[in-house]
Formats: C-alpha cells, sequence, structure tokens
C-alpha cells in the first residue's frame, strides 16, 4: 500500500535517475550552446520578464541588482 501511495505521489520512478551535481555539463555537448554567455536577444527577454513581474520587500532589491548587471552585460 505505501508503494501504491509513493507511486501515485510520483516519488517512486521506473526508468534511469540521475543525480549530477552539474547540470551545466548535460548542455555544453549540444552544438551552438555557449554556457558562460549571454546573447543581446537573451539579455533582453530576461529583462522583458523581469519587468513584468511583481515584486515586494527584498525581492525588489535582488531585482535591481540582477536588473543594473544585466543592463551592464547588454551594454558591452
Amino acid at each position: 500500500m505505501l508503494n501504491k501511495l509513493l507511486n501515485k505521489m510520483g516519488l517512486v520512478t521506473k526508468g534511469k535517475v540521475s543525480t549530477k551535481q552539474d547540470p551545466i555539463a548535460d548542455i555544453q555537448h549540444i552544438q551552438g550552446v555557449q554556457v558562460n554567455t549571454l546573447t543581446e536577444t537573451e539579455v533582453n527577454f530576461v529583462l522583458t520578464k523581469l519587468r513584468s513581474a511583481s515584486y515586494t520587500g527584498a525581492e525588489f532589491e535582488t531585482f535591481s541588482n540582477v536588473w543594473i548587471k544585466l543592463v551592464k552585460l547588454k551594454e558591452k
């Protein structure tokens, strides 16, 4: 009965489970993907999504810091 409950909750898997520590290593082998850089289009996308969200308290401070860093990255 416990296994049935765990299976319904999605805690029991039937396939291979990956517990890699570095998920970036999985995307580094994909052709055309550069992990260490963002294109101007990608920066604009993130800025647009950040602008459309609402923030409260400490979240706004984090938003402000990220926004400034992305704008500086875009200007380079």
